[in-house]
């Protein structure tokens, strides 16, 4: 979907005005945070609007206080929106890409090892279909911008339930400190009746401060910078990025669901699938600011373009 594209500009103002506060004000712990996270091909370019279009997602995570290993409790609540490349298609035969909006509750346990790794484990339950209306969402962005409506809706995916279970494993390639660049791998299965894939990654981070990177298990990078510990709280400013291989099992957005054959339109999904995105990260004081571009190969066949983009923002808020 097409947005003001001052929201981009507005965005960047942030990070500067929020860069600029006072270095002097005394250090103190956060141990929690809420904020949101948007995601649209609107943040690499004004010119396409189609596939995964649109995602929109509030959070609230907190550190646990009574556990000798640092955990980390998340709540997030989101909507993602997917539509082909044409929005207002004359035929069905040219949709490239099923219309499909999922909404969901995730709650998340992250939790750092002493041997120097990290757990992750999520819950999410969900609908995909008419009931997460992504359509009556699309309609309310575009009346308040003047869009023309976005007709094709009518051959969404169909009504599912969404059970899904994510289990990540974090490994830093090195137990020592690094000043200019650090590499982490993550390993991710996803299992459930919305998307079941097996994904592995590797983050690396280019520094941009004069001080070491902070550890894995108190990093921005991993959402992992909230303490009880006045002295842990540290500002981060760096460029990082993220190539990823998997294998996909099953995409309910683009097959339909499990357990019936309702969706009026579906397709097979790409098996081998890979991932690139690189993008800046900033945490000062009480806020954490990024921005990142993800490309991605194409989910299945039916779409010409060997490669999709998009883009997110995050701006989050800690406090006690």
């Amino acid at each position: 979907m097409k947005i003001n594209t001052t929201l981009s500009g507005t965005t960047f103002l942030i990070f500067f005005l929020i860069g600029a506060i006072d270095s002097s004000y005394s250090q103190k712990s956060y141990s929690k945070e809420f904020g949101i996270k948007s995601d649209n091909d609107l943040y690499t370019s004004t010119y396409y609007d189609r596939y995964y279009t649109n995602g929109t997602f509030l959070y609230f995570r907190y550190v646990s206080n009574r556990s000798t290993i640092k955990k980390i409790n998340e709540f997030e609540i989101g909507q993602k929106m997917y539509t082909p490349q044409l929005s207002s298609p004359d035929s069905p035969t040219i949709i490239d890409r099923p219309y499909a909006g999922y909404s969901y509750l995730k709650y998340s346990l992250m939790f750092f090892s002493k041997k120097n790794y990290a757990l992750k484990s999520s819950f999410e339950f969900g609908v995909l279909g008419p009931k997460a209306m992504a359509e009556e969402a699309q309609e309310i962005i575009h009346d308040i911008y003047g869009f023309n409506p976005s007709k094709g809706w009518e051959d969404q995916i169909q009504n599912t339930l969404g059970i899904n279970m994510d289990f990540q494993f974090t490994k830093p390639f090195s137990d020592i400190q690094k000043k200019h660049l650090d590499f982490t791998s993550v390993t991710s299965l996803k299992i459930g009746t919305i998307v079941s894939e097996l994904t592995t990654n590797i983050y690396g981070r280019i520094n941009l401060v004069n001080k070491p990177l902070n550890f894995y298990h108190n990093s921005t990078l991993f959402e992992s910078n909230l303490n009880r510990d006045k002295a842990s709280q540290k500002k981060e400013l760096f460029l990082f990025f993220k190539p990823q291989l998997g294998f996909a099992l099953y995409n309910a957005t683009i097959e339909g669901s499990l357990f019936n054959d309702d969706s009026p339109i579906t397709y097979a999904i790409n098996a081998f699938i890979y991932e690139l995105e690189f993008g800046i990260k900033y945490a000062i004081k009480r806020f954490d600011l990024s921005y990142s571009i993800i490309k991605h190969s194409n989910k299945t066949e039916e779409i010409e373009d060997n490669t999709n983009t998009y883009g997110t923002i995050k701006i989050g808020y800690k406090f006690n």
